[in-house]
């Protein structure tokens, strides 16, 4: 979560400039690199532990796209109260994912569907009562929670490393395809080049399928879709309810609306705009609907809740385009990515190493923005011992499955869940130890 009052890029073209086609669709290309792979991996991951057939696992993959290039043009179009007005990518947010993936393995896609549908109106209300919820839920808690997130996911990189290998062989294959891609994504980090940055996770998984189709591991599945587009349809997997995931969710999209905060600030400031006064909190506020808004179409055709890329920040800070009417061009190509059957199809063929030597170094790299936003706040004695004691509870009772299969039904749905169990533990804490706050946090607050 990035807060800043005045911009700190040299901008090219403003939030409100008008560009010709050629550089904005070449911006737009920029920005669907940088987010297209992340988009998509929640869906891939989901696949992986749940039992669906061929045409569902294409379906949620193009679908996520669709409602990703939704999602980027509602921010950008700004109709009224929803939308923030900004260059604002969506795609399909990881901070649901430990949570989809319990209410997967439960009751399939329909359960995860529905769980995220029930608890969207947090969300909504989320968008009224910014200020006083914001104080609520400092940057402290939303960096706990983010770190949860990448440390609770580590361990499912792990799984698709190894996944297959009960010999020798293919251990070795394994531990190469993986190795070579997290190689490859994270020298193109450490190289420093901004357009490797950008497009890193793009070639690491094309070296990956690269030495996947030498290996032999890698062929076009038959398939009897024979459709020439992929088209979204309400409630494909249908849609189930169990009340013990229901708090759970709530707390995760409460942490992940600020989180939007933080990345829409960043953007405004990334694209020429000041953070202070009404209308910065207007686009905030149409920021967290549009949020809403999408995740709730999403959910009604049997897709994931979508957020805010905040790495596409780092896009506009390396081109200077803040200009939103890239974002038209880039809700245009994932809307079309997303119904061309074919994407689907390619990448539900990915070997599961690749995905697990992606994903290692993807879900490190979550942690680390949760330690980045815990740094934002000044670390005294209470503030090291919310943390402690939030990751104690996230990973002493949750993996503890026969103390919490005996719980009731609401307890245990939350203390099942490490990101539930250690976010909730984190605002209790914040609220017990609540303190005075300094003029800069005042400052912040108001911004």
């Amino acid at each position: 979560m990035v807060i800043d009052k005045e911009p700190q890029t040299e901008i090219l073209y403003v939030h409100d400039t008008r560009m010709s086609p050629c550089p904005a669709l070449l911006a737009a290309f920029q920005q669907v690199i940088a987010m297209f792979i992340g988009c998509i991996t929640p869906a891939l991951i989901f696949i992986s532990a749940v039992q669906m057939d061929e045409a569902t696992q294409n379906y949620l993959i193009s679908m996520s796209l669709v409602t990703a290039g939704l999602g980027t043009f509602l921010q950008a179009r700004r109709f009224g109260w929803i939308g923030s007005g900004l260059l604002s990518v969506n795609g399909t947010s990881f901070a649901y994912l430990d949570l989809l993936l319990r209410a997967g393995s439960e009751g399939g896609l329909a359960l995860a569907c529905g769980m995220a549908l029930a608890a969207v109106p947090v969300q909504f209300a989320l968008a009224f009562f910014l200020p006083s919820l914001r104080r609520i839920f400092p940057p402290l808690v939303a960096g706990i929670v983010v770190l949860l997130i990448g440390l609770t996911l580590i361990p499912v990189a792990g799984y698709y490393i190894s996944s297959g290998a009960d010999s020798g062989r293919m251990w070795s294959q394994n531990l190469l395809l993986a190795g070579s891609v997290a190689a490859v994504l994270i020298l193109t980090q450490f190289l420093g080049k901004p357009l490797l940055r950008v497009a890193g996770p793009l070639l690491a998984i094309g070296v990956g399928y690269l030495l996947a189709a030498i290996m032999g591991l890698l062929s076009w599945p038959e398939s009897t879709n024979t459709a020439f587009i992929v088209l979204p349809q309400p409630l494909y997997a249908g849609l189930a309810f169990e009340w013990d995931l229901l708090l759970p969710f709530g707390i995760i999209y409460l942490v992940s609306s600020i989180e939007a905060i933080g990345d829409l600030t960043a953007t405004a400031s990334l694209s020429g705009l000041k953070t202070t006064g009404n209308d910065f909190w207007k686009r905030l506020r149409g920021g967290i609907f549009s949020d809403a808004i999408t995740t709730t179409i999403a959910t009604i055709i049997s897709v994931f809740p979508t957020a805010t890329f905040s790495q596409n920040n780092g896009v506009i800070q390396l081109t200077g385009i803040g200009a939103r009417q890239v974002g038209y061009y880039i809700a245009a190509i994932l809307v079309v990515a997303g119904l061309i059957p074919q994407t689907g199809v390619f990448f539900t063929m990915m070997p599961k190493p690749v995905l697990g030597g992606a994903t290692l170094v993807l879900f490190g790299l979550i942690a680390g923005a949760g330690f980045r936003l815990i740094n934002q706040t000044k670390l005294g004695n209470k503030e090291v011992l919310i943390i402690a004691i939030s990751l104690g509870m996230a990973f002493g009772i949750p993996t503890q499955e026969a103390f919490v299969d005996s719980l009731p039904n609401v307890l245990a749905g939350i203390l099942g869940s490490s990101v539930a169990t250690g976010g909730l533990t984190a605002v209790l804490l914040c609220l017990i130890y609540r303190r005075p706050k300094t003029e800069l946090e005042e400052d912040i607050l108001e911004s």
